[in-house]
């Protein structure tokens, strides 16, 4: 430790006029069997009206052993309030998690043992999808919310790696200049899938730990039809724009055209599987979408899926 007040842990929150999610949140952080003098939390409000202090406020009073420290970043990105946990940090290791999350009590103990264990650099965990009362069916049944899990030990790489549930050596994030999480994708998102990109680039390894679960609320208004084909747009058109840097024009034509006559087939697909259920046909326009995502990567209009709910 570099000095009486650094913690083993500091657990990163980014916040976003949430404040009943983010109260869940630090209650579950609250209920961790790690002892809470080895760790910390930082809230970044990205809200600069501060809405979210009141909670932090509310949070501290009902968790008094709990370490809360709260600031707020005014300039509006995702890449800016990560960036600015970081800088407040005093951990060797660092754990991010969402503010519409909630942890498991043996969160933080699997994460460290599993990186312990293991050797890694990063420790990834699984985001179980949460579904409220009124939820429609087909969002369940579509699976869109799920993502892949791994067994426990597993070596995974970069294109796995997100920050809603992760645990990252301190010096991997410090290392990085200017700083972490690039701003230039501070409106558009993927900033954590650049960086560990990066830390791969470097040597870094990461290991899953499926164990490690958080639980993500997936509200009514992202279980919405036009909210889950723009997010597999704009995902799919960042990935893509990153995959092209480095290849020849024609290597990502190539692609591009492979995407724009294999999206339209899909989209063409979902539409004859309307009769056996719309959560067939979601699937097969969510990976269409993506697929004119190749083709839309070769433009370079903006991606905006920050500074607006998501």
């Amino acid at each position: 430790m570099t000095n009486q007040n650094s913690h083993e842990v500091s657990v990163c929150v980014c916040t976003y006029q949430r404040p009943g999610l983010l109260l869940e949140l630090l209650e579950s952080l609250a209920n961790q069997t790690l002892p809470l003098t080895r760790f910390e939390v930082i809230v970044v409000d990205n809200d600069a009206g501060c809405s979210a202090l009141q909670t932090v406020v509310k949070a501290a009073k009902h968790f008094p052993t709990l370490t809360i420290r709260y600031d707020v970043e005014p300039a509006q990105g995702i890449s800016y309030a990560r960036n600015r946990t970081v800088a407040l940090a005093t951990g060797e290791l660092l754990a991010f998690i969402d503010d519409d999350e909630c942890a498991a009590s043996h969160w933080l103990t699997d994460l460290i043992e599993c990186m312990e264990h293991q050797e890694a650099d990063a420790v990834l965990g699984p985001v179980i999808p949460k579904f409220p009362k009124g939820s429609r069916s087909w969002a369940v049944r579509c699976r869109l919310f799920e993502r892949t899990r791994f067994a426990t030990g597993t070596t995974i790489d970069s294109e796995t790696c997100r920050t809603g549930n992760a645990l990252i050596k301190a010096r991997w994030l410090r290392l990085r200049h200017p700083a972490p999480f690039d701003a230039r994708l501070a409106l558009s998102g993927g900033e954590d899938h650049d960086f560990f990109r990066w830390c791969a680039s470097q040597g870094g390894k990461f290991v899953w730990c499926d164990t490690a679960e958080v639980h993500e609320s997936v509200p009514l208004y992202r279980q919405n039809l036009h909210y889950i084909l723009e997010r597999c747009f704009r995902t799919s058109t960042r990935y893509w724009r990153d995959e092209y840097v480095g290849h020849p024009k024609s290597w990502a034509l190539r692609k591009a055209f492979i995407g724009l006559i294999g999206g339209t087939a899909l989209i063409l697909l979902g539409a004859l599987l309307l009769p056996f259920g719309l959560g067939q046909s979601v699937r097969a326009w969510s990976k269409g979408i993506k697929g004119l995502g190749r083709t839309a990567a070769l433009g370079n209009f903006a991606l905006i899926g920050y500074g607006k709910r998501s």
